[in-house]
């Protein structure tokens, strides 16, 4: 089994705006902290992942023909890749219920929303803090390969429903 990896890096530009004589707005590195933040990251994964290869919300249910249920030309509609998230309760992001203590060395969690109501709650741990991820905003996570396990992640809306892409990996 071919081994996985997730390599992940954010990046920020810290800026102020300077108004010119001419009207002319121009935005230039914040001096205060004169620099780019930013870092790189690897996440060694295992080579299997969750049953059916459904660690990513881009991975359709029946993408194998073990898995299909019916005739795919009867299906009548193309697997966009995204997890809805409605409803007044959490939504788990375990994907296979039969290893909810496997711990959780990868998170990935894109807001796919485009309105202001279309906020997104994301715990881990099941603890009072939440990481709130504005819409078409994203977060990752990099697990310390013991602690934070399947069962403890959850998404919830804010107001609105939206959809998320995500990522999930042991």
């Amino acid at each position: 089994m071919p081994s996985r990896r997730a390599i992940f890096s954010s990046y920020v530009i810290p800026k102020e705006s300077v108004d010119l004589e001419e009207g002319v707005t121009k935005w230039t590195i914040d001096g205060a902290i004169n620099k780019t933040l930013g870092s790189k990251g690897t996440a060694a994964l295992t080579g299997t992942q969750w049953s059916a290869d459904a660690w990513a919300s881009f991975q359709h249910p029946e993408a194998y023909w073990e898995s299909v249920a019916t005739k795919w030309e009867d299906m009548g509609e193309a697997y966009n890749g995204v997890l809805t998230v409605s409803g007044i309760t959490a939504l788990s992001l375990d994907t296979d219920d039969s290893v909810p203590t496997t711990p959780v060395v990868f998170l990935y969690v894109k807001n796919l929303g485009t309105s202001s109501s279309q906020g997104l709650k994301l715990t881990l741990n099941n603890s009072a803090y939440k990481i709130y991820i504005p819409p078409q905003g994203s977060v990752n996570i990099r697990g310390d390969g013991s602690t934070l396990q399947m069962q403890h992640v959850k998404v919830n809306k804010v107001t609105d429903d939206t959809s998320v892409e995500f990522i999930i990996a042991k």
